[in-house]
């Protein structure tokens, strides 16, 4: 019998005709329009895109860890959320599937084992020092974009250990912004595409894709052709060889995940900094707590502190940088009462799940002690600030290092205070602040 002729007990949701109604509202703010529906549907819903392809949100614990844990060979990426951005970022880690994906993972994996980050310690450091000797202070400063260039010049620098002149630095940020801006209205208007002919605009970001892939063979190779020894990723990648073979990646292959490191790595950082910083700013015990901790120790010594460790969990808690994901089912599959197609597109919201007051006392304060009096939420089924299973976030340890180093840093440097303003979540492809003002003042020794 044909899949399209069976019944299914899917969730309760949306029709067609409601999905196109409602697709404003989900554009213009879908973490609000996705609660909003999770409290109507208890948790878990269908919407309908097309004719045919069904999507089913869900904040349900269970369900999330049999999509992406207990039944995960059942799921891919779908063609929605990559096919797209492969053509501007190429198909590294984040948007490869299958066999392709399995034989890279195995490959990159190992380089980010937190004894093998061990060498990038003094590169992340340091550029954060050089980053804060220049960060302003006054009145209503907006963080947001200043952790999200330091968070790029980390990366840049963990990358490529090399001197790259301020012009390229520069050139690849700028290019970095422009092509996630523009993939971000591509998928989230995708009536846009029409035009592109006319336009021209595609083309444009295409050039600037292709501009990036020059840039980094000119590094691939200056290297390739050193003898110099570097302890940088860039050197990781290049060294890394495939167990069936014994063969290296290709320039294109370490291009695509150069690319995928980091596309998926210095916004989400730069997020999760920013929310934090807000939230310490908001509640002074916290801050005044954290900022004692540091009283001994060096920077290093910050990532075995428990207390700063609670603190980024809670902030990624109340602010998942990756608010959702998505799966696409490969054949029909069922949870407890529910049965779906194959194609079905599962879409768990993270968000929901981390604020849900089933779950969580006091869901909606900032409260790292939950941290600390239950160490095991941290690893619990009801949180997912890196995702889950062997789709993980391969780079957890390096950003919660990154983060680490940069929060014990800043607060030795500087006191933060509210300004007044409350941060808008701007949830695109991760939940940005709109802007994150405060009040900063260098604390004098």
């Amino acid at each position: 019998m044909d899949s399209e002729k069976k019944k299914y007990n899917l969730p309760a949701g949306y029709s067609i005709f409601q999905t196109a109604f409602k697709s404003n509202d989900f554009v213009s703010n879908p973490i609000k329009f996705i609660s909003k529906s999770m409290e109507i549907f208890s948790g878990t819903y269908t919407a309908t895109l097309g004719f045919n392809r069904k999507l089913i949100l869900t904040q349900n614990q269970g369900f999330i860890n049999y999509i992406l844990k207990e039944n995960h060979r059942n799921y891919n990426k779908s063609k929605l959320a990559t096919e797209r951005a492969v053509a501007f970022f190429g198909k590294g880690l984040l948007f490869s599937n299958g066999d392709y994906w399995l034989r890279q993972r195995r490959l990159i994996q190992p380089g980010f084992h937190r004894e093998k980050l061990q060498g990038l310690y003094t590169i992340i450091i340091n550029t954060i020092d050089d980053y804060l000797s220049v960060f302003p202070t006054g009145k209503s400063i907006d963080v947001y974009p200043l952790a999200n260039q330091v968070s790029f010049n980390i990366l840049i620098q963990s990358l490529f250990d090399i001197q790259l002149s301020p012009k390229i630095m520069e050139e690849l940020s700028q290019i970095f912004t422009s092509l996630q801006d523009f993939l971000i209205k591509d998928i989230n208007q995708p009536f846009r595409r029409i035009f592109y002919p006319f336009t021209g605009a595609e083309n444009v970001e295409l050039k600037k894709a292709a501009r990036l892939r020059e840039i980094f063979t000119g590094i691939i190779n200056e290297r390739r052709a050193s003898d110099k020894n570097y302890t940088d990723l860039l050197d990781m990648l290049l060294k890394s060889r495939y167990e069936d073979t014994g063969e290296a990646m290709s320039n294109e292959q370490v291009i695509d995940e150069v690319l995928i490191l980091i596309f998926a790595g210095h916004e989400t950082t730069a997020n999760t900094i920013s929310w934090l910083l807000y939230l310490l700013a908001a509640n002074i015990g916290a801050a005044q707590k954290l900022t004692a901790s540091f009283n001994t120790g060096t920077v290093e010594d910050c990532l075995n502190n428990d207390y700063l460790k609670a603190t980024i969990n809670e902030a990624m808690r109340l602010y998942p940088a990756a608010y959702v994901t998505e799966r696409v089912a490969l054949e029909d599959d069922s949870f407890e009462n529910f049965s779906f197609p194959k194609n079905t597109i599962i879409i768990p919201f993270f968000f929901g799940l981390h604020r849900d007051k089933n779950l969580w006392d006091d869901e909606l304060k900032f409260l790292p002690e939950r941290f600390i009096d239950d160490a095991s939420l941290a690893k619990s089924k009801n949180y997912f600030p890196f995702g889950a299973g062997p789709r993980m976030c391969i780079g957890n340890n390096f950003a919660m290092a990154e983060m680490s180093f940069f929060i014990f840093l800043f607060l030795k440097k500087f006191s933060i205070k509210p300004s007044g303003q409350i941060p808008g979540m701007r949830p695109l492809i991760t939940l940005r602040p709109d802007k994150v003002l405060l009040d900063i003042e260098c604390i004098t020794e």
